[in-house]
Formats: C-alpha cells, structure tokens, sequence
C-alpha cells in the first residue's frame, strides 16, 4: 500500500541509480546534484516554481531507507530543483547560479508531496511505464538501461508460460521484440563502454543515437560480422559482454561506424538510408573490407551494389512523371487508338506492380 506523505527536502536524497543524465556514475549526491544541474536544465523549473510556485498535482516517488531518509526514484529532476533554490551554494563549483527564491515560491518548498513505497522495486512498474511508453518518456539509452534493470530482477516461476522478456514487455507496455533488441544492445554498448571503444563526450551530452545499435543488430549480416549466433535475437543473449574477445576489433569499428570516434565522424547519418547501406555492406566480405581499410561509406556502399543517391534520384522522376501522365489523361484526343490505350493500360499495370514490390521491400527496411 503507498501514501502520500509531506517530506522535507532535506529527507530526500537523488536516486544515484537513475538511469538519465548519467546520475549513475555519480560517487555522491552533490557530485549527482551538479550532474543534473549541467545536464538537465533546471532553469526552466526554477522559472516555473518562481512563478508559480511548486507544482503538487505530480508527487514524487521514493523509498524509505532504513536511516529515515528517502530516495526519490521519480522526480530527482524537480527534488535537484528545488534543493539547489533553497541552497545555492551547492553549485558553486560549477559556476551556476539559481536564481533569487521568492518567498512565495519559498513556502511551497518547505515539504514536497511524495508518494511513498515499501521498495524501490514497488515502484519499478509505474516508473518504467511513465518513462518508456507514458507521457514522459526517456532517451533509447536510458530506456534500455532501466529495462536491463527490470530484467534481471524479474522472476518467471517454472510453471508460468511467459519468458522473463515476455514478463517485462507485459509490465512495461512494448513490444516484446523491441525490449529484447534494446536490452542485447544495451550489454553490447556496456562492452563497448567499458573497453573505451566509445567517445565519452556523445555519452555525456546525450548526443549518441542508441537506437543505431538495436536496430542493426536485428539484421544477421550485423549479428556475423560481430560474432553474435546466426539464430534469431534470444533473451540468452542478454548478459555482459555478448561480444566475443576474438570479434572486438569488429566490435571497435561497428561502434566508429553507428557513434563516431573522437577522431572521425559516424558514418551512419540518417537511419532511413544509411542504415541499410551498412547492413548491406557488411553482407558484401569485399565491400566491408573496404571500410574497414579505407572508411569510404560510399565507395563501399556502391560495392556492396547499393547506389542509394541514384535510385532516390528516379524515386523523384517517378514522382513528377507520374503526376504528369495523371494530369495528361484529360486532355487525351477522343479519337486516340483503342489499341494504343490498351497498351498503355498495361504498361501502367505493370509499373504499378513494379512500384507495389518496390513499396514492400522499402517498408521492411523500416521495420
């Protein structure tokens, strides 16, 4: 059973295993608190709570630790807020200054309304929803952290007929096939991590696109090349370092290719068409051999037989002629052959089956 209880700031302390913002690698709550005042603009809840005063309709989340104090699971954003306004002096060292409290908003900060849990893990359901599929929903990194966290404490009895996967994609309100790709490709990035494989500026400002790395490893020429099994993805594969040791050097450039390095730039610039470049190349052994020694994208992707600009290009042309000979057909003569026409129709019968296949395939590389 929860309630809501009334809690001074000063009893609640920042969650330092929150997976957004990187509170995770934080040693102490002051090294949390300038942490999220770098990261997290609280100006803008400063500003909100100066002139409205503290928004109570929204409590926050925490559990009570066996001293009498607090962690807020839900809400360390608005708690950093609200601390740093009472005490400026915290973020001294980053040179941020909060600004003056009016003494109305002063009032309402003196207790914050939070609803409080027996558990961290009591609160683990009404967090993953809100942060993943709700109304407040985190970055793909964040998400896939807070999921591995949620997997490996979920327990599946021997005589319930759902995986844990299933289990967790039942709590959390998503596909079961995008947790488990998201939560294999979190343990890679961790591997990747932890072997310096990745540049800690992209993980630090929030740059990296995470979403690169659990959408190609769905492809199995991607699965080879890294050394993960040809079988579809399995939630066996969910455990740290996937990777094998003989394949870290692939794992080293896959990384360079999805996020950059501190020396080059990601060759993957858009998901929808450079994606698909990649995984073809890596199914061509000489065009991946030719980014892997030379990092020409292009040169490589026309290799691997994939001359994506040139076909965009006709894509465009389709698009204008076929408006054209839409529009052309009311001012076609009445006395046109008849045997004229019906080639035509069937000239446009079968551009339309060649424009339906085409629709199809491109749809799956979405998928």
């Amino acid at each position: 059973m929860t309630t809501i209880e009334e809690i001074p700031p000063g009893n609640l302390e920042l969650d330092l295993e929150n997976p957004r913002f990187g509170l995770a690698d934080a040693e102490n709550e002051p090294e949390a608190l300038k942490l999220l005042a770098m990261r997290a603009n609280l100006r803008e809840l400063w500003d909100s709570i100066n002139q409205r005063t503290f928004e109570r309709y929204e409590p926050l989340v925490a559990f009570r630790k066996p001293n009498g104090k607090y962690v807020v699971v839900e809400g360390n954003r608005r708690l950093a807020a609200v601390k740093a306004l009472l005490e400026p002096s915290l973020l001294e060292d980053v040179r941020i200054v909060p600004p003056e409290l009016s003494e109305a908003a002063r009032a309402t900060i003196q207790t914050l309304p939070v609803i409080v849990v027996l558990r961290r893990e009591d609160a683990d359901d009404y967090v993953g929803f809100k942060h993943i599929n709700g109304p407040a929903t985190w970055g793909a990194l964040a998400k896939a952290k807070f999921g591995v966290k949620l997997f490996e404490k979920t327990v599946v009895a021997p005589d319930e007929p759902d995986t844990r996967i299933q289990a967790l994609s039942k709590r959390l309100g998503d596909s079961r096939q995008l947790i488990l790709r998201s939560l294999i490709a979190y343990k890679i990035f961790e591997q990747a991590k932890a072997a310096e494989m990745l540049d800690e500026a992209k993980i630090t400002d929030n740059s990296l696109d995470f979403s690169h790395l659990y959408t190609v490893i769905q492809n199995p020429a991607a699965r080879a090349y890294l050394g993960l099994p040809a079988a579809p993805l399995n939630e066996s594969l969910i455990h740290d370092n996937p990777i094998p040791n003989d394949h870290l050097d692939k794992l080293a450039n896959m990384m360079g290719w999805l996020f950059g390095t501190t020396e080059k730039e990601a060759v993957i610039k858009s998901q929808g068409t450079d994606r698909p470049k990649l995984t073809k190349i890596l199914a061509s052994p000489a065009a991946t051999e030719t980014l892997e020694t030379t990092g020409d994208f292009g040169r490589a992707a026309d290799e691997a037989g994939f001359k994506t600009d040139g076909w965009l290009n006709n894509v465009v042309r389709l698009v204008t002629l076929s408006k054209s000979v839409s529009d052309g057909i009311t001012e076609l003569p009445e006395d046109l052959d008849p045997e004229q026409l019906k080639r035509a129709n069937e000239r446009l019968s079968s551009s339309e089956r060649n424009i339906v296949a085409a629709k199809s395939q491109l749809s799956s590389l979405f998928k």
